[in-house]
């Protein structure tokens, strides 16, 4: 989908607008809001102790710690979800991987479309298509069998994560890479470290992005990985996963500081809406808002290419006249993506070399047209995910 790495300033742009509505919703993941999150026990045992008792998967290299199996991430790989191909990478390494689709389905943004809208000041924001919020954590962590502590201090006075060190070390050294923001708020991966800590090693999504990081250079989120334990079975699973979708499709919206977002139906209906009323919104909130409507469609483009395997896999979970259903909604959403890919020349991202200066009247016209029809074929899919819901007794 990216045919050019987003460019430092709409990155910059996307980091200071996430502070704002995001901020107190993505906050309260710190104070143990997620099912196995927790004060981590004390930890007296000396460094030297740590690395004396350290599992296979943690390599030294001199005095570096790093763990072997962690992929690359970056644009244009087709996993733009950066909670989900952080998580995808960071599990790699382990004994219990989930792949990036699963991750997309199992938490429900396969499906999701969100939309944030902003009363004052903050109008629109790009943290509408991420994946790391509460909700989607929690489902991960239920459906996977992963535990996955959140540290986050978005929004607080203080955002140095120094004070993690040394619970990521001991990550590492336990051969468990630790998802994390990097300064451009986009998840990274740490898999290693340097100089007990002082320096992280860290493979992250924007190219400028160094491998070595000192650690005031870390963004204000992290996730630990607990010890992994029974996941949920897999057609307790996927049917989970259809509630999330049904859910979203049809759900009232959160409130946010200074707004609200929206999701499924209402989302597409109200992104197209204000996308119709660009041209009367002064330069500052025509840049918002063109800014947020590419972002958004290259979330929207990358969970509806996730959502059709996800969901022809899923299909064989169930029996009857669910898995045919199942196998119907996934056909839908294939339609769908073939109708995004068609029109990504008409989002002017980074993948066409454009800006706002050429988001026209007719590139908005036919913007909303490709929402509109978006908004037809997904309600057909969920109405298709409800009868494998009913098939399977709901």
């Amino acid at each position: 989908m990216r045919d050019a790495a987003m460019p430092r300033r709409a990155a910059r742009t996307a980091r200071r607008a996430l502070l704002v509505p995001a901020a107190a919703l993505l906050g309260a993941c710190g104070v143990a809001l997620l099912a196995g999150c927790g004060a981590p026990e004390a930890r007296e045992d000396t460094e030297e102790a740590k690395e004396e008792a350290m599992p296979a998967p943690a390599i030294r290299k001199g005095t570096r710690l790093q763990i072997d199996g962690v992929p690359s991430l970056g644009w244009g790989k087709g996993k733009e979800c950066t909670f989900a191909g952080a998580l995808e990478a960071a599990l790699a390494a382990t004994d219990h991987p989930c792949g990036y689709v699963d991750l997309m389905g199992l938490s429900g943004l396969a499906m999701r479309v969100r939309w944030y809208q902003g009363k004052t000041g903050q109008r629109w924001c790009p943290s509408s298509p991420v994946g790391e919020f509460p909700e989607e954590i929690a489902a991960i962590q239920k459906a996977t069998g992963w535990p996955l502590r959140v540290e986050c201090l978005l929004g607080q006075e203080s955002m140095d994560m120094t004070r993690f060190v040394p619970e990521i070390v001991a990550s590492i050294s336990a051969g468990r890479a630790v998802p994390a923001y990097t300064k451009d708020l986009n998840m990274g991966v740490v898999y290693g470290y340097e100089d007990a800590g002082h320096a992280l090693l860290v493979r992250g999504y924007a190219p400028e992005t160094p491998e070595r990081l000192p650690v005031s250079e870390l963004g204000p989120m992290a996730i630990f990985l607990g010890e992994h334990g029974p996941p949920l079975p897999r057609g307790d699973a996927v049917r989970e996963a259809m509630r999330i979708a049904v859910r979203n499709w049809r759900r009232e919206p959160v409130a946010a500081p200074n707004g609200q977002y929206l999701y499924g139906d209402a989302a597409l209906a109200a992104w197209a809406e204000d996308i119709g009323r660009a041209g009367d919104l002064s330069e500052t909130d025509r840049n918002q808002l063109f800014f947020c409507t590419w972002w958004n469609f290259d979330g929207l483009w990358d969970a509806r290419k996730a959502a059709g395997p996800f969901l022809d896999d899923a299909a064989g979970a169930l029996e009857g006249e669910g898995r045919a259903a199942l196998l119907r909604a996934a056909a839908l959403c294939r339609q769908e993506l073939q109708a995004l890919d068609a029109a990504k020349d008409a989002f002017l991202g980074p993948w066409t070399g454009k800006n706002v200066a050429a988001w026209s009247p007719e590139v908005r016209q036919r913007e909303q047209a490709v929402l509109a029809e978006a908004r037809k074929v997904e309600a057909a899919a969920i109405a298709e995910i409800e009868k494998a819901l009913a098939a399977e007794g709901g």
